[in-house]
């Protein structure tokens, strides 16, 4: 009875939470798609993302999940996961917190680097999960981790 309450309580305010995350993610992703130490950013959200044109057509937001290819090798984008403050490292989708991994040394490390390589997960990438937090904070902590 506890669980459904819990749950019950939780999905009253689901759609607030999803609305938050949707602007703090593209918030972020217009951020580090203008960063000199990101190649890539990957987020239905921004015009250049090769499916935006269908997520558009179909989603009521662009989600809270984006990734982001640092600048240099996958021991400089581990650096930058260790410098940030407010992102927890948690291979997660998280929920209210914002998380970072990174995919080459967690969900995609079974596979071998021509697989990750073939599937586009370069070892510089760092997935993001944006949580409730303000959004000029997170930019501000992944700028200070990116610097």
């Amino acid at each position: 009875a506890e669980t459904a309450a819990l749950l019950s309580r939780s999905l009253r305010t689901l759609v607030v939470r999803v609305r938050q995350q949707n602007t703090t993610a593209q918030a972020v992703a217009e951020a580090m798609a203008r960063h000199p130490n990101i190649v890539r950013v990957y987020y239905p959200g921004l015009p250049d993302f090769p499916g935006h044109a269908l997520a558009k057509a179909q989603m009521h937001g662009f989600g809270g999940m984006l990734s982001i290819d640092v600048a240099g090798t996958g021991a400089d984008a581990t650096r930058v996961a260790d410098r940030l403050r407010l992102f927890a490292l948690a291979p997660s989708l998280g929920g209210a917190e914002s998380l970072v991994t990174q995919p080459c040394t967690t969900t995609h490390h079974g596979l071998t680097p021509e697989e990750r390589a073939r599937r586009g997960i370069a070892d510089s990438m760092l997935r993001l999960s944006i949580g409730l937090e303000d959004p000029a904070d997170l930019i501000a902590d992944l700028e200070q981790a990116l610097a």
